[in-house]
Order: C-alpha cells, then sequence, then structure tokens
C-alpha cells in the first residue's frame, strides 16, 4: 500500500486521475469533523467506482424508504465514481482515505457507523479489522466468485480470513453455493445483483435525461457505450462498410480520447457537446460527457458494450433495460448476465470486424433485434428484487444501541 500511494503521488504531476486521488484525500480528518453530530443509526456503504455505486444505489434508496432517519455515509475509492457521486442526495460523499495503519481506526472511530456494507470486490484488511475489533456488523452484497478461478480473490488465504470475517455475504448466483460451503464458507446467502433493480428504473428517468438535440432525430442503427481503442477500430470500419449511423460513448472522455476517436473515423463526425436542434443529422455523435451513456442506449437498435478486448466488459444491464440486443468482445466470462444472454441468443459476442457486421446483420435481419431486446428486458425482471433482501437483512441486523 506504501509503495502504491507513493506510485500515485509520482503520476500526479502527470495524470489528472491521480491528482484528483491525492488531492481529494487531503484534510480527510478536518472533513469528518465537520460531520454532523450522530443522532440516529448510521450505515457506512463503501464502493469503488461507478459500477459499484450501482449496485449499493438501490440498496441505499430502499434503506431510505424503509427508515427516512438513517444516516448513510457512502465512499469511493476512485475518483471517477466520486467525481459524479459527490453531491448524491441520500449519503454524505467521502473519498476512502487510504488503509494504512492508523488510518482505518482514526476513520472508523470519527465517523461511528452501526453497520457497514461493502460492494462486490472491495475490500480493505485495514478496514475490516477495525470493524470487527469494534463488533460492527459488516456484509458484503452482490459478491461473484466461481470455483474455477483458483487464484481469484476469496481463494488467496489472506483474503479468505476477511471474508469469513463478513456477517453476510450476498452472492449473485446459486450455481456454486455448496462448494464454497465445503472450503468453510457459512455466511452465504443468494440474493442477485442489485444493481439489476436500478437498471430497470432507467427507462422511467431516460426522457428526463436525454439531452433535446438527441430527442428530435431518429433512432441510431448503433449505440456503442464504455468503449476503448480496440472497439472503436472495429466498429469505425464496420459502419463504414454497412453505412449506418452510430453513437458512441468513449469510456475514456479526455480531450485527448476524443479527439483520437474522432481521427479514427474517415469521414466528419460531430461532438455531442456541440450537437444543437436543428442541426443536420449526423452520421455519428461522439459522447464527449460521463454520466449519459446509462439512458442513451435507449436511443438505438443495437448496442454495443466495451471493454471486451482488455479485462471485462462493461455494464450490460443499462442497455438490457431498455430492451436492446448486445454486441460485446470476447472477455465477457466473468459476468453472469452476459453469459447468459448469450445462451439465451440475446448477445452475441465478436472477436474481429467481420463477426461485427455479420452480427449487425443479423440483428438488422426481421424482427431479431425486438426479439433479443425483449429476452433480455424479461431477464431483468425476472432476477429483480434483491435489494429488497439486503435492505430486511441489514433493518433486522442494525443494533438498537448506537456507539457512543
Amino acid at each position: 500500500m506504501y509503495l502504491f500511494i507513493a506510485g500515485i503521488y509520482v503520476w500526479s504531476f502527470w495524470n489528472k486521475k491521480a491528482d484528483q486521488w491525492v488531492s481529494g484525500r487531503k484534510n480527510w480528518v478536518s472533513q469528518l469533523q465537520k460531520l454532523p453530530a450522530k443522532k440516529n443509526q448510521r450505515i457506512w456503504f463503501h464502493v469503488s467506482s461507478l459500477g459499484e455505486f450501482e449496485q449499493a444505489r438501490p440498496v441505499i434508496e430502499k434503506l431510505k424508504e424503509k427508515k427516512n432517519d438513517l444516516d448513510i455515509i457512502l465512499t469511493f475509492f476512485s475518483p471517477s465514481g466520486y467525481t459524479i457521486r459527490s453531491t448524491y442526495s441520500n449519503a454524505n460523499v467521502y473519498y476512502l482515505p487510504a488503509d494504512i495503519p492508523g488510518n482505518a481506526a482514526r476513520w472508523i472511530d470519527l465517523v461511528k457507523p452501526d453497520f457497514a456494507v461493502f460492494v462486490k470486490y472491495d475490500l480493505w484488511p485495514g478496514y475490516l479489522r477495525a470493524l470487527a475489533k469494534r463488533k460492527i456488523p459488516t456484509v458484503l452484497i452482490s459478491a461473484h466468485w466461481k470455483p474455477s478461478q483458483k487464484f481469484s480473490s476469496w481463494n488467496l488465504p489472506p483474503t479468505r480470513a476477511l471474508l469469513y470475517g463478513f456477517r453476510q455475504i450476498f452472492l449473485q448466483q446459486a450455481d456454486d453455493v455448496d462448494y464454497f460451503q465445503r472450503k468453510g464458507f457459512q455466511n452465504l446467502s443468494i440474493a442477485g445483483d442489485t444493481r439489476i433493480d436500478r437498471s430497470l428504473q432507467l427507462p422511467l428517468e431516460a426522457a428526463s435525461k436525454i439531452p433535446d438535440a438527441l430527442k428530435a432525430i431518429p433512432p441510431f442503427d448503433l449505440v456503442a457505450g464504455s468503449t476503448w481503442p480496440p472497439d472503436e477500430k472495429r466498429i469505425a470500419e464496420a459502419i463504414q462498410q454497412l453505412n449506418l449511423r452510430l453513437l458512441i460513448a468513449p469510456h475514456d472522455t479526455s480531450e485527448e480520447s476524443i479527439e483520437r476517436l474522432v481521427n479514427t473515423f474517415p469521414f466528419q463526425v460531430t461532438k455531442l457537446s456541440s450537437y444543437k436542434v436543428g442541426d443536420p443529422l449526423p452520421k455519428v455523435i461522439i459522447v464527449d460527457s460521463i454520466g449519459l451513456l446509462a439512458y442513451l442506449y435507449s436511443l438505438g437498435k443495437i448496442a454495443y458494450v466495451g471493454g471486451g478486448f482488455g479485462a471485462g466488459i462493461h455494464n450490460t444491464l443499462e442497455p438490457m433495460a431498455h430492451g436492446k440486443p448486445l454486441i460485446f468482445g470476447p472477455a465477457f466470462g466473468k459476468f453472469p448476465e452476459a453469459v447468459d444472454m448469450i445462451k439465451e441468443k440475446a448477445a452475441i459476442s465478436i472477436s474481429t470486424t467481420d463477426e461485427l457486421i455479420q452480427t449487425l446483420n443479423h440483428f438488422n435481419l426481421s424482427d431479431n433485434a425486438e426479439r433479443a431486446g425483449a429476452i433480455a428486458y424479461r431477464y431483468l425482471v425476472d432476477h429483480r428484487g434483491a435489494s429488497d433482501q439486503v435492505v430486511n437483512y441489514i433493518v433486522g441486523s442494525i443494533p438498537n444501541e448506537q456507539k457512543a
């Protein structure tokens, strides 16, 4: 951790995101000392970034519905998550201080949580040990482990010891519970992915979130989200050959990245920030801002989810909530909903431009896109309810006596 922090400090001289990571954690003690005096039960949620926040969000909001007087503390590890959600109205939002000796104990003593919730993967030993020492109940939600991943986090002895300490771990899938119980985990429940509950709300919010300029034009043939250069190269080649209209929201919206993406296309493209109502209909619009993608999928016939040529695909639940067929690269095996969509023929994984062209032609043929999109949406409806299960557990487990 000390080496990581040193590296971040050095990197911050050249990298904006690293600088935000460093500057956001300065004076964290004085920030917490301004926290209003504790009058009600207080729950701490920690998330890594935006994806994990979307898994915590429906739980937070349902908790507030059940017990409006709850104090919610929300921490982020990543600047990209904190920057967008620092004004989230249902919680007091902070960066999580680095997990080095002393920080965790002091942070918890200042915040005084009655209950703690971690999401999916982001586990910090110092904080978990400090919570355990103070006998503060802690749960992990939307966890997803696979037995075949021998060196995944749950299977490493130091991490397994931390996982044993959770009061309850809510897994996304039931397939392998017996296996994990044989490994010594007796603190497991099956709830599903809480992010599904949040995703199903997106179509109801889309009309108020989408820019007026985009509402006034016909649907796009393809909406591509969270793309990286390997995705973008194949997409640019495919839409040029098929003469399709594209709305694309890259993962990296820095000025340098947007200009690189502009130059990927052999014809003039339009940035969303400069597109106005009444302008000529563009062939390609590049979304050069963040926070809109979850709603923009509603504007296309087919959705492409980026990241599949790297560590793994990004959020597939958002386009599924809008009833769209899915296309993504080959790195999707860690995501249960993507695996299920492949089996149900609501999604197709591609590796080459030719495969992307074939897939676009397939979904544009007859009613294939509409049928696949209906399957995707029905999947979410059939798998909703995880947040209710988690909320009921938390409400029934918060200690009645508040800690001084």
